[in-house]
């Protein structure tokens, strides 16, 4: 089915059209053939709106001939001569066979009526030229259209790879946590493992969502550092600030998780004493700014990494943000910061906006 038989508006803006040309064609009847100005309404405007439906079958044979592909220039100009030259034969001969039942003038004279045939064959040429016009700007836009759902298919499917990167990643820290564990406190290394699977039936549940509330992974990179302090006992300390407004802010889900897994396997496991993990977020300017630090040692010996954590965080950022989000890794001292930058979007699913202020020690 033509495209514009399916909108009123435009059909109708369309019929109007042809209904202003037979206007024009009642004025000619009436100032040079001697018409009266009814008679000359009374044929010249059906005719013409009725035309103006038999044009649209140009749609149809363009459709069938189009100007690219096995479709060569003769071809195309051969199918559309001939369909405007058979259209315009009957359209005349339905407005003679009409002016004479309605009009007391008869038939059309000779001269009116070749003009008429012309017309009508000109007409429909033209027809078939702007629906040449139409079908091309139609596969644009199809073509953008596809362009667009493919961009973000691609980008779907990296930001689902760029995920499924944390979980391996955060499994072997945890794992070789309990390993550690076991053999020394066996006790202590059972509950990791249950809280462990506490802590991946809710990772897992977050994990499969474009985004959450920055509080929702505040709250489970707590529980993450539950576990952590089954481990290091008196040697973690954390520290959790995050503003009420930045606590309402979408992030990715599991963004936060390398950093805070690098901070203690690279920052506090390496001391004797342990150290502090702070976790800071707060909102300024259309920004939510995130910065997790650690205590390090700058003189122990680095501990060997793939820099899979800070390069999923970093990816994921370009990913899911584009140019706005900001990602910055420095240290200076004996402590390690990583700040994210991102915009402020608030979460759709709608969250309170209780915030996060929390210091703890095991």
């Amino acid at each position: 089915m033509h495209p514009l038989l399916g909108r009123i508006a435009p059909l109708l803006a369309y019929l109007g059209l042809w209904a202003t040309l037979g206007g024009g064609v009642a004025l000619v009847l009436t100032l040079r053939d001697g018409w009266t100005p009814g008679d000359a309404l009374l044929v010249a405007l059906p005719i013409c709106v009725a035309y103006g439906l038999v044009c649209l079958a140009a749609w149809y044979v363009c459709r069938a001939s189009p100007l690219t592909g096995a479709s060569t220039v003769g071809r195309v100009l051969l199918a559309h001569g001939a369909a405007a030259a058979f259209t315009s034969t009957v359209w005349v001969a339905l407005a003679q066979a009409w002016s004479f039942t309605v009009a007391r003038h008869g038939g059309w004279s000779r001269d009116t009526t070749l003009q008429l045939f012309i017309a009508g064959v000109l007409l429909f040429l033209l027809s078939s030229a702007l629906h040449y016009v139409f079908i091309a700007l139609e596969a644009q836009e199809a073509s953008r259209r596809q362009a667009l759902e493919l961009a973000v298919l691609a980008r779907e499917a990296e930001l689902r790879a760029l995920r499924a990167q944390v979980n391996p990643h955060f499994l072997f820290n945890s794992l070789h946590s309990i390993g550690a564990l076991a053999g020394a406190r066996p006790a202590q290394a059972r509950d990791m493992a249950i809280a462990l699977g506490e802590f991946l039936r809710h990772s897992l549940r977050l994990g499969g969502l474009t985004s959450v509330p920055l509080r929702q992974e505040v709250d489970l990179m707590a529980q993450y550092l539950a576990i952590e302090q089954v481990r290091f006992g008196d040697r973690l300390q954390v520290r959790i600030d995050v503003s009420d407004e930045a606590g309402t802010c979408a992030v990715p889900p599991l963004l936060l998780q390398p950093l805070v897994e690098n901070a203690i396997k690279h920052g506090v496991a390496g001391m004797i004493e342990g150290g502090l993990v702070s976790l800071v977020a707060t909102c300024e300017a259309g920004e939510c700014r995130i910065e997790v630090h650690n205590a390090y040692d700058p003189e122990a010996q680095p501990r060997a990494g793939t820099g899979t954590g800070l390069r999923n965080v970093r990816d994921r950022l370009a990913v899911h943000y584009g140019g706005p989000a900001r990602f910055e890794a420095a240290s200076r001292d004996d402590r390690f910061t990583v700040v994210l930058w991102c915009p402020w979007q608030v979460e759709e699913s709608g969250v309170s906006n209780a915030g996060h202020r929390r210091e703890e020690r095991a």
